[in-house]
């Protein structure tokens, strides 16, 4: 349908000084003039101006039932490129030669006008800046839950450029364990209210920091809803300084115990030599002042091994002490070195005892070397002492993968050890058996278990009485 031949005075409109738009009472855009074209670019031969939400928004019908008869407003519009601008609007009723009902939008770009938009355009640009300014990483979505915007900390933070988190880009950088909070708190955000959620996201290092999120809903005067204004702290510092204060607590009970511990043997353990001799020393007296001096040796040889058996308790008391004071930085170790040490410092019990030892090709992980040989020092030497009298020592240590981990398995065919007994053998000088019936102070299973514990694992084994044993034990890679 030609617009002259329903517009009543199409010359009049077209020459208006002022913009013209002209709409049915469908919101459909009917007719625009010259200046509406100068001023902000559509024209009538344009297939996309087809409804006034193209020029006013999704809120047009609200806006124009708030412009009646010879009544201004002021409110944005949107130009042919995207941009948005404060106009002055009118809208007056006309009616169409074919007796339909249309509305006339006159729209002006007065002074007034000009200056609450340059003020309009300050005020932007000063919570812009003020937003780039802020530690706090800030971002904004519309109402379909689109990020548009993200501050300086933001994107410093995750080392992106704008339109690489906008939308959903920046979800690509949630740790993959963490995305199920955002199911969390789905329903907070389906009522659109405040929410408060912690997740890992991806640094620019491309390694992940914790961040404390609070998303605030965002809602126009109307009482529209118009999207998530959120607030990121990085709180990785404040997590890594409580992981510090987690491990010192761990270390202060873990030497709170080794004090209780330490504590037993002095007042049993080394009790035990103290009163040996003690009463050697006033048999002696006795013997002496009798003048019996037969039995002096003797008893000087009771003392002796008295004061070495304490010294073997203090120096083994000093070796358990040390292994999370005095251990070595971790560095990268390559186990099948370490066991070749480990078995060459026990040549000449191996040979002694005729004992076989077999192991399989060790992985190289991190930890401290020095600890490693003894660990598995340890073991053989374990195994050794504890062998059966009816066959010769026979000794395999193989290793396997199990949940990202290195298990290892020291197994031997020794006398076996009861179930009953399986918790109290890591326990420092707790000894199942008489000094005359194996030599030793109890230390050396202890030390293992606190060696692993040092490198982040665990042991844990399987024994029968009479067939041998097994120590299961696993290393971080």
């Amino acid at each position: 349908m030609r617009i002259s031949s329903v517009l009543p005075n199409q010359s009049f409109f077209e020459n208006y000084a002022e913009a013209i738009l002209i709409a049915r009472s469908d919101d459909t855009i009917f007719f625009v003039n010259n200046t509406f074209t100068k001023l902000l670019g559509y024209d009538n031969s344009q297939p996309d101006l087809t409804s006034l939400r193209v020029v006013f928004g999704e809120k047009v019908g609200l806006q124009t039932d708030a412009l009646s008869k010879d009544k201004h407003s002021k409110m944005l519009l949107t130009r042919k490129n995207g941009t948005r601008e404060l106009f002055k609007v009118s809208l007056s009723p006309i009616v169409l030669m074919d007796g339909s009902a249309a509305k006339v939008y006159t729209v002006s770009n007065d002074s007034d006008l000009g200056y609450l938009k340059e003020l309009w355009k300050e005020s932007e640009t000063r919570l812009k800046e003020l937003s780039d300014i802020s530690p706090i990483m800030i971002w904004m979505t519309d109402d379909n839950g689109q990020c548009y915007y993200f501050n300086q900390s933001w994107l410093r933070f995750t080392g992106k450029k704008s339109d690489e988190e906008s939308g959903v880009g920046w979800f690509k950088g949630v740790h993959p364990d963490d995305v199920s909070i955002f199911q969390q708190i789905n329903h907070l955000l389906v009522k659109r209210e405040l929410y408060t959620c912690e997740y890992r996201l991806k640094k620019y290092d491309d390694t992940y920091g914790y961040i404390v999120e609070i998303g605030t809903p965002r809602f126009l005067p109307d009482g529209t809803f118009a999207g998530y204004m959120g607030a990121c702290l990085n709180i990785s510092a404040m997590k890594q300084a409580k992981q510090e204060l987690d491990n010192q607590t761990t270390e202060l009970k873990r030497s709170n115990e080794e004090l209780e511990e330490f504590a037993y043997v002095a007042s049993h353990d080394m009790q035990e030599p103290l009163r040996l001799i003690n009463s050697y020393i006033q048999l002696m007296q006795k013997n002496i002042h009798d003048g019996k001096l037969g039995e002096v040796d003797v008893f000087m040889k009771y003392i002796t091994e008295s004061v070495n058996r304490m010294q073997a308790l203090i120096n083994d008391m000093l070796q358990y002490s040390r292994v999370n004071r005095k251990g070595n930085k971790f560095s990268t170790v390559n186990l099948n070195g370490v066991l070749s040490i480990a078995v060459a410092n026990l040549t000449k019990r191996i040979e002694e005892n005729q004992t076989i030892i077999t192991y399989e090709a060790m992985p190289e992980i991190v930890g401290d070397q020095s600890q490693l040989i003894r660990l598995f020092q340890n073991f053989i030497d374990n195994a050794i002492k504890f062998r059966s009298p009816e066959r010769k020592p026979v000794i395999h240590i193989s290793v396997k993968e199990v949940d990202g981990e290195y298990e290892f398995s020291v197994i031997d065919n020794g006398i076996g050890i009861d179930h009953k007994f399986h918790n109290r053998i890591f326990v420092i000088f707790q000894r199942l058996h008489t000094r005359t019936e194996f030599e030793g102070t109890g230390i050396g299973l202890s030390v293992c278990k606190k060696i692993i514990e040092r490198h982040g694992g665990e042991i844990k084994l399987d024994s029968e009485v009479g067939r041998g044993t097994t120590f299961y034990f696993r290393l971080k890679k």
